[in-house]
């Protein structure tokens, strides 16, 4: 027998070659549209970038800066409080947590929520104002605060 190396049709070459050319007619047409998306949406980029610096250019010349509250004007309280800092206020007014919570006017579960917090509590302004006014209590004042509500 004579075995004779030919180039015989490989079967998976011939169906892997199938595949390719169908999957590019396939993803032609797809390819093309988010082209033409890209493209527009880079164009829309362009035009607001220029926008934007002809805006930068002009604002200084047109724009009043209005001074920020300043601390003690009666609109908002300057205190950025945190998890300790409620801690700390609330020992030094000897209090429990659900005093504390009915000084301020929120739940119990709220207070031990911000002790708990690590990083500054966002709340509300008007329990931020309730909170700065705890704050700035002492002990007696407090306990006077609490008899009365």
């Amino acid at each position: 027998m004579n075995k004779t190396k030919e180039n015989p049709m490989n079967l998976n070459t011939v169906l892997g070659a199938a595949i390719a050319k169908g999957a590019q007619s396939v993803t032609r047409k797809p390819l093309s549209a988010l082209r033409a998306d890209v493209a527009e949406l880079k164009r829309q980029v362009a035009e607001l970038k220029r926008l934007v610096r002809s805006l930068q250019k002009v604002a200084p010349q047109h724009t009043a800066v209005e001074p920020a509250p300043e601390a003690g004007d009666g609109l908002t309280p300057v205190v950025r409080p945190t998890g300790p800092m409620v801690r700390k206020v609330r020992a030094r007014l000897g209090l429990t947590q659900v005093e504390m919570a009915k000084l301020i006017g929120v739940s119990s579960l709220t207070v031990s929520t911000w002790e708990q917090a690590e990083g500054r509590i966002a709340m509300r302004s008007r329990t931020l104002a309730a909170f700065a006014a705890v704050r700035g209590m002492g002990k007696r004042d407090a306990q006077r605060a609490l008899a009365g509500a």
